[in-house]
């Protein structure tokens, strides 16, 4: 073998499995979030004033939330799609040229929309019924841009199944945003709470710039990879596309992705500017509905903990997905789409379990408050979530992108109805948000299953698939519960609640999660190649799994 064909070889084994390029990214996301919950209550506590300060913050962020999706939604998904298909069917040099053109599309783009967050940041504060979150808005608008370009580098990567940029620059950009933010807010706080929210905002440009730099040294260093494998191919059966059909793909895949996308953000947009109104409506005062669209902030951000292993899982689906739909690999496309699905079950359904049973000495730990019945209402919808999103992954995958954004859009449409309609009654209140939240998952659920199977011939199991982790959970919990009682019985006598409710929920973890992994191996709902993703060889060899 030449040395060139050795480097090639070498250089291909670099691409990632859906399994293993989900756990790289979980273990990013995972570090991610733990960051994000610290974070929490760090903000709560140096903003003030309960959780209406944070209630501020939370508008801020909802505001660059959806402009963040409209920018980079789309084109990255879109780039990691064309970049998989065209190197999939041998058109590396391509893939790279599609890229530098989707760059340029999203750093215009980019620059426009921060231009529109600074100059209406004030009477977008207004919309949203928070006035005093426009300077927050005001400075996140520069991390607009940044953004823009990092997510197109982060597309152009994860098309080539490398998922260790993304995770590494997530887990840096998380890193800087919460150190500079909580230095920021501290020292800014004596200004007021409008001046303390821009603080925090400006750690998340920094963190930003940051991650932007880290992609941008791997880009460097994947294109001289490129390079080598492209050195020496035979074009000759490699179909070239011209510019203007490398650009017509990339609007086509990218719009319908970004309406998808930028769909559910404004949902949780829209769900932000009516929590507050109708609550007022509903004859709270000011100050009390500050307090509940706080808690639904925070409870919020618990579900985006396991959502984002969900998120993880889609970004390393899709570019395997289009690869085998681009070579007409349908059979194998259904394999991983059938794996996928497993993988979603195996994480969802206990955390979502766990959630539901554990919620408040989760909330106690973690300095929340009292909004713990908000969690334990909404811990089931992290499953319906993981289930759309997948599916969303799929359609964008075999080219049933608008249908995807069609079915999205009449979700998210009946939520804000629901919302309106429900919050505004005294005895339903914030606890309307938690019903609208659940059925609109479930219509795109069957909207999108009954699309793929159709149109597809994709049939996910989606009931089959869900009653062995279902199984294992309870289990989870038989195991669980008495430990987490049993400690905090014993710790009670000695420490405050505090520490009891902390240690008895570490304790009921560890028994919980062993439970969990030993049934699902003893079930056959996990095989030696699911656990060969997320434990070495010592222990699974230890523990014969």
């Amino acid at each position: 073998m030449s040395l060139l064909e050795t480097n090639k070889q070498s250089l291909n084994t670099r691409e990632q499995s859906i399994g293993k390029g989900f756990v790289i990214l979980s273990a990013a996301n995972i570090a991610v979030k733990v960051m994000s919950l610290l974070f929490v209550p760090l903000m709560r506590n140096l903003l003030g004033d309960n959780d209406a300060g944070y209630s501020v913050y939370s508008s801020a962020y909802e505001v660059f939330a959806f402009i963040y999706v409209l920018t980079t939604a789309g084109f990255p998904t879109a780039i990691s799609k064309l970049v998989t298909e065209l190197t999939s069917t041998g058109n590396r040099k391509q893939a790279t040229q599609a890229f530098k053109m989707a760059r340029t599309f999203m750093v215009m783009i980019g620059l426009a929309l921060s231009v529109v967050m600074i100059v209406f940041a004030k009477p977008i504060a207004r919309l949203m019924s928070n006035e005093e979150s426009w300077l927050g808005i005001a400075t996140l608008a520069p991390t607009v841009l940044i953004c823009s370009l990092l997510s197109a580098y982060r597309g152009y990567l994860q098309g080539l199944k490398n998922m260790t940029p993304t995770a590494v620059s997530q887990v840096a950009e998380q890193l800087v945003h919460v150190i500079v933010s909580v230095v920021l807010v501290f020292a800014l706080r004596s200004k007021g709470i409008v001046w303390a929210v821009a603080g925090a905002t400006i750690g998340t440009t920094i963190g930003a710039a940051v991650a932007l730099l880290i992609v941008i040294k791997y880009y460097r260093e994947t294109r001289q990879d490129q390079k080598i494998l492209s050195a020496g191919q035979d074009l000759r059966n490699v179909k070239s596309l011209k510019d203007i059909e490398l650009v017509k793909l990339l609007v086509y895949y990218s719009l319908p992705i970004t309406i998808n996308s930028a769909i559910q953000n404004g949902g949780n947009v829209i769900d932000n500017a009516l929590i507050k109104g109708r609550l007022l409506v509903a004859g709270f005062s000011e100050y009390e509905s500050k307090n509940l669209h706080g808690m639904m902030g925070i409870t919020r951000s618990l579900i985006n903990v396991p959502a984002a292993l969900i998120t993880a899982l889609c970004i390393s689906l899709l570019p395997v997905m289009a690869g085998l739909y681009a070579q007409k690999k349908y059979d194998e496309a259904q394999q991983k789409a059938d794996y996928a699905i497993k993988l979603c079950y195996i994480v969802a359904i206990p955390m979502s379990v766990a959630m539901f049973v554990f919620a408040k000495p989760l909330y106690t730990m973690l300095f929340f408050g009292s909004g713990y019945r908000l969690l334990s209402l909404m811990a089931f919808s992290v499953i319906l979530m993981g289930i759309v999103h997948l599916q969303s992954s799929i359609m964008q995958s075999v080219n049933e992108l608008v249908s995807a954004a069609v079915n999205m859009f009449i979700g998210v449409a009946v939520k804000a109805v629901l919302n309106f309609i429900l919050i505004s009654i005294p005895s339903i209140n914030i606890f309307g948000a938690v019903a609208a939240t659940y059925i609109s998952y479930i219509i795109p659920l069957i909207l999108n299953h009954r699309c793929l199977v159709k149109k597809r011939g994709i049939k996910l199991k989606l009931v089959s698939g869900a009653m062995l982790p279902f199984l294992c959970s309870g289990f989870m919990l038989i195991a669980a519960v008495p430990v987490y009682f049993v400690v905090y019985w014993l710790f009670g006598m000695f420490v405050s609640i505090y520490f009891t409710e902390t240690i008895a929920l570490i304790f009921a973890a560890i028994a919980g999660v062993v439970v969990y992994a030993f049934t699902m191996k003893k079930t056959g709902g996990m095989d030696s190649e699911d656990f060969a993703l997320i434990l070495p060889a010592k222990i699974r060899k230890k523990f014969k799994l």
